[in-house]
């Protein structure tokens, strides 16, 4: 018998994103898990030193800003959970799916549920898969969810 007890899902706020959670919800709701939500601000983008004005930009400044919107963000997905499931969430810096797999390795997830943008081609060998990285890398289950995914979401009618 399968048993969760940790259930991870991962956020950036996507479209995609925003079907996985709903999956993860159900999920942990099922099998009376507790639900961790993980968001990662991947910063190592913004340490380049830029000018504006021949003045130096600070982008700790930046940063600081995008975590509190990103805080914001995490709170207001939260609220969109059914009160009866137990939720906590996570706020981390740095590389994508290595925080994830780390995040997971933490709370000892049982199932780490992650959207995937269904990236091919160019776009793919550009910026890569976290979802990807995560299911090659992650120590437990993972599942994946698309942006146009059917099955439980599915509503009446829907094609």
């Amino acid at each position: 018998m399968i048993s969760i007890k940790q259930l991870l899902v991962s956020t950036d706020f996507s479209k995609a994103a925003e079907q996985a959670l709903p999956y993860g919800a159900s999920l942990a709701k099922e099998y009376g898990a507790e639900l961790h939500v993980v968001h990662v601000v991947e910063d190592s983008l913004y340490y380049a030193q830029f000018a504006y004005d021949g003045a130096p930009f600070d982008p700790t400044v930046l940063i600081e800003g995008l975590i509190e919107d990103r805080k914001k963000k995490l709170t207001e997905a939260l609220k969109q959970l059914p009160g009866d499931v137990k939720v906590r969430s996570h706020l981390r810096r740095g590389v994508v799916a290595s925080e994830i797999i780390a995040c997971a390795k933490e709370i000892d997830a049982d199932l780490v549920v992650i959207a995937t943008h269904g990236r091919t081609g160019l776009s793919h060998l550009i910026f890569g898969s976290v979802a990807e990285r995560v299911v090659r890398e992650c120590p437990c289950p993972v599942l994946t969810v698309r942006e146009k995914s059917y099955g439980m979401l599915k509503e009446k009618g829907q094609k």
